[in-house]
């Protein structure tokens, strides 16, 4: 069946709205996830860290989006100024238009599947603990999460003790004074020189690998981080009451 040329060029003209049109819908709803992110780190700052991650891949990902995007809308705007001209590479572009209009589609539906991936927060905290080495744990160096947590609430309530016994607490809106992270106790901690610098970026670290392994669902965590926590628990219970 021979193709009517007149009605391809009225595709290409068609698809660079359609495209355009998915892709804006597309951002504004994204905008939308980045909101209500945004609005829960504020309830819960602990997702700080996997939201950062998410924010940054988010981020690679329109900016393809939007470069395939860009580049599909031109040519198939090229393709249809070029209706009725004489080129010999007309066939030629009449398949890379069609490319990169269905690249466009597709990296645009891939985007939506990355948003509401239920899994995400676990895959990004995985990661996270990969890329900051956070954890070398292998199958004799690992123990239960539910170990690792109850050690480190026993941390949090020392600390949070060592605060109440000397009245020290950071102002941070109407939050309740019982209600402060575990990040602002221990900025409190620093700033009234009960530990030094060093060991506040150890206790951050151990709060963030603590972060990552509750908002990811770890099963397993790694020895050593839970050897931290216990002379972490050493270091605070050396503080004067």
């Amino acid at each position: 069946m021979k193709i009517d040329q007149e009605n391809i060029y009225w595709l290409f003209s068609a698809s660079a709205q359609t495209i355009s049109a998915f892709v804006a819908f597309l951002i504004t709803g994204f905008a939308l996830v980045l909101n209500m992110m945004d609005s829960l780190q504020q309830k819960d700052e602990t997702l700080e860290d996997i939201h950062t991650k998410l924010k940054t891949g988010y981020y690679k990902k329109i900016r393809a989006l939007a470069i395939i995007t860009g580049l599909a809308i031109i040519f198939s705007l090229g393709m249809v100024y070029l209706n009725g001209e004489t080129c010999q590479y007309k066939p030629h572009l009449y398949i890379l238009t069609a490319v990169l209009n269905l690249t466009a589609i597709f990296v645009g539906i891939i985007f939506i599947i990355a948003i509401i991936n239920p899994d995400r927060y676990k895959k990004a905290a995985k990661e996270i603990i990969k890329e900051d080495k956070l954890e070398v744990s292998t199958e004799t160096n690992s123990v239960d999460q539910a170990t690792f947590m109850t050690e480190f609430i026993n941390l949090e309530k020392s600390v949070r003790e060592i605060l109440q016994s000397k009245q020290l607490y950071i102002p941070f809106g109407d939050t309740p004074k019982m209600a402060y992270s575990f990040r602002q106790m221990i900025n409190a901690l620093n700033q009234n020189e009960l530990i030094n610098r060093m060991e506040l970026d150890e206790l951050l670290r151990i709060n963030k690998y603590r972060n990552l392994v509750f908002h990811g669902h770890q099963d397993k965590v790694d020895k050593g981080m839970l050897d931290k926590v216990k002379e972490a628990q050493r270091i605070i219970n050396k503080i004067e009451k």
